[in-house]
């Protein structure tokens, strides 16, 4: 198969991580609110009125507009367009970490060999996902099923890809990674006698099982686990919060692309200090 010049790759993976923002931008406002996906259609959350398909362009909608619905007129979020254009960058990043190093030193002549698209486009979910993950759970304390869920689908069909885990060890994945982070929440419920753990991040570690294995899955649990420390801990010292529940799941989106990548090297790391390697 013909290679790929990887800049014009980046730039197609841009646009799609900015039509992905667009969906994503869809899923912060309705899940939350219990609407859904699909039906109805685009409408303004002021007036109600349907949305054109051309107002809907991501970034490209809001300039247009200059910030105002073209129904009635009111402010649209600035979130919208820093939501798209995020995600667009991500998108491009996500193709250039999976193939970095590169195979050259011009960037126009860069390639992006076919072993790599399977890395490239779980890198995209990884990344992509932590905006709507960060959105939704900082705010409502619920991860959207359709990212965790939706990561259990995406990771299952992507190990059918070159260069990738095997269609087994997608689906052990999924299992042993869900299913040991609920037994893990099940047990902590009881010793502390309230809910230790969420459905929600028990399914979106099971989608980082079926994206990279069960072993890659749980180190992405660890470092989520002491991201929260480093974070919530001053947080809550320094707004003197009491509530228990914490929002675990950007912690969980953001651990995943960094273990997708590097995980093998970090443990590398580890077991060379032990001279295990």
């Amino acid at each position: 198969m013909q290679e790929i010049p990887l800049w014009y790759a980046a730039i197609l993976f841009a646009i799609l991580g900015a039509c992905t923002g667009s969906f994503y931008n869809v899923i912060v406002y309705r899940m939350p609110r219990g609407i859904s996906l699909i039906s109805p259609p685009s409408f303004c959350p002021h007036c109600k009125k349907h949305i054109p398909i051309w107002f809907n362009l991501p970034v490209i909608g809001w300039l247009i507009l200059r910030g105002k619905s073209a129904c009635c007129h009111q402010p649209i979020s600035i979130r919208y367009p820093i939501g798209e254009a995020l995600c667009g960058l991500l998108g491009a990043f996500a193709l250039l970490l999976a193939n970095f190093p590169f195979q050259d030193a011009s960037l126009f002549s860069f390639t992006a060999p076919v072993a790599h698209w399977a890395d490239s486009f779980a890198l995209f979910w990884l990344l992509l996902a932590i905006y709507p993950i960060s959105a939704v759970d900082f705010e409502f304390k619920l991860i959207p099923d359709s990212m965790s869920i939706g990561g259990i689908v995406i990771g299952i069909l992507l190990s059918f890809f070159p260069g990738g885990i095997t269609p087994l060890q997608s689906f052990l994945g999924a299992i042993f990674a869900g299913g040991g982070l609920y037994l893990i929440g099940f047990i902590a419920g009881k010793i502390l006698k309230r809910d230790a753990m969420g459905l929600g991040d028990v399914k979106l570690v099971a989608g980082f099982g079926a994206l990279m294995g069960i072993g890659n899955a749980f180190f992405a649990l660890v470092l989520a686990s002491l991201l929260g420390i480093l974070v919530m801990v001053p947080y809550r010292l320094i707004k003197k919060e009491n509530s228990q529940e914490i929002p675990f799941g950007p912690f969980l989106a953001i651990a995943a692309p960094i273990v997708y990548r590097f995980g093998d090297l970090f443990l590398n790391f580890y077991f060379g200090l032990f001279g295990l390697e």
